[in-house]
């Protein structure tokens, strides 16, 4: 049950980020820099679409993440005790992901989806409102 409410949320979420925000990711929304999973959710889409380059060039690692998530739900309701296995990979992501992430920015930053800066996130809002008091 728990896992419903956990989808649930995680949908409302990411239908109202999009509506109100344009974006779904807090780090864009509040920081308006990328994080290392933006572009997920598009390859995501484009993955689904058939557009299995397109879906590449947004983020490279979408299928090692799907994998592996598949695998960590496998492994945690079929060999609950095995949990131990996946820290290895689940560390492997991790720097991938980060080490993909500052080569995307060096090289792509600010100017290629889904790495491009948003002007409209809270803290430049609040920024401007500072800018505007002093």
């Amino acid at each position: 049950m728990r896992a419903i409410w956990g989808i649930l949320i995680f949908a409302v979420y990411f239908v109202l980020a999009n509506l109100i925000f344009g974006y779904i990711s807090p780090s864009m929304i509040f920081v308006g820099f990328p994080c290392p999973a933006c572009g997920l959710t598009r390859a995501g889409f484009l993955f689904l679409t058939g557009n299995f380059a397109a879906s590449f060039e947004m983020h490279p690692l979408f299928l090692p993440v799907i994998i592996f998530l598949a695998v960590y739900v496998l492994v945690k309701f079929r060999w609950p005790d095995k949990m131990k296995v996946l820290h290895i990979p689940a560390a492997v992501l991790i720097v991938a992901s980060f080490a993909l992430y500052i080569f995307r920015m060096f090289y792509l930053f600010p100017h290629q989806p889904p790495l491009v800066m948003n002007e409209n996130a809270i803290l430049f809002n609040i920024i401007s409102i500072i800018r505007e008091l002093i």
